[in-house]
């Protein structure tokens, strides 16, 4: 069954997108649907719910999925904009332009309405995050922090010497959005997970509460909700996708660390979060599979967090934005 999550974090959280020769820095934005996936699976065997067959279960045919994590603003949810949203840098208007069509044709490039007085070229803001307050799009960065700690030798449970590290957390109280395709037997209303690392210091602590989600039923184009793997064909458990065209930038990702197998997971090709997908979907779970994203597998890794769609029609909903450029 499809949920919608609601994840507060009881303490720090640190989600990094990097980890330089000072330590990890540049918080992430987000969670990501593999960190979220596992966090709750981790969860579920701490409590005794799932075993290490289970584990290895998911780990090679998944059954919960989970797509990224987006921070709230002001109670709005927030989701990665389309290539065709693009903002004035003099009064921060965002101006959105609907499908791919209107981007691209009359103009080759816009400008901002002159409302406030002037006409500057609008710069694109596709995979930043977006949410609507007071009516109006605003872009939406989480609350960090960054503070230097000590690494501890384990051997004498102490401070090491010269050992100091940095270290970039999102702010305790910064609360994100999800969807969960949760089966029967893992079902829960809510459950306390820990995401990111610096778990024995108390870092990444969180509650996690669900409700059945509601769905828009999905016509052609659709909106990536996460980076999208470009392959022809995928599909998983009675859903299939055959895509036609995506538009977006594309970039290189690396898909994480294996638990289970002790190394490093592929980096692959992938196009950016917000690109707009123009798509066939066909079978009887089309709409609860495609919002958490289509498991793919590469190097004989099982990927999730990836290729997770909404529509069109449900992103424009959820972000009371209209296609006025048309």
């Amino acid at each position: 069954m499809l949920f919608e999550a609601r994840i507060k974090l009881l303490s720090p959280a640190i989600v990094t997108t990097r980890r330089t020769e000072l330590g990890f820095v540049k918080p992430a934005d987000h969670i990501p649907g593999s960190m979220l996936r596992g966090a709750i699976l981790t969860a579920l065997y701490l409590e005794g719910r799932l075993d290490r067959d289970d584990l290895e279960r998911e780990a090679e045919s998944p059954s919960l999925l989970a797509s990224p994590a987006y921070p709230m603003l002001k109670g709005s949810k927030s989701l990665p904009a389309t290539p065709s949203m693009m903002r004035c840098d003099r009064c921060h208007v965002i101006e959105y332009y609907g499908l791919p069509e209107r981007l691209i044709a009359p103009k080759l490039y816009h400008e901002c309405d002159g409302q406030q007085g002037h006409r500057e070229p609008l710069k694109p803001i596709h995979g930043s995050l977006v949410a609507v307050v007071d009516g109006e799009l605003e872009e939406v960065r989480v609350s960090a922090f960054r503070a230097t700690s000590v690494a501890i030798d384990k051997g004498r449970r102490v401070a090491a010497r010269g050992m100091l590290f940095d270290y970039e957390a999102i702010a305790e109280g910064t609360e994100f959005w999800s969807l969960l395709l949760v089966p029967d037997q893992y079902r829960f209303n809510s459950i306390e997970v820990t995401v990111g690392r610096g778990r024995s210091r108390g870092f990444g602590s969180a509650a996690l509460t669900v409700q059945p989600a509601q769905q828009h039923p999905g016509t052609e184009w659709y909106v990536a909700l996460s980076p999208i793997v470009p392959q022809r064909r995928f599909g998983w458990r009675g859903c299939a996708v055959r895509l036609i065209e995506v538009f977006g930038r594309t970039s290189k990702l690396q898909t994480g660390w294996d638990y289970m197998r002790g190394r490093m997971r592929p980096i692959v090709r992938v196009a950016r979060r917000g690109s707009l997908v123009k798509a066939e979907v066909m079978g009887e779970s089309r709409d609860e599979v495609l919002r958490v994203g289509i498991p793919v597998k590469v190097s004989d890794f099982c990927l999730t967090g990836l290729n997770a769609l909404i529509p069109l029609s449900e992103y424009e909903s959820i972000l009371g934005v209209k296609r006025s450029h048309e």
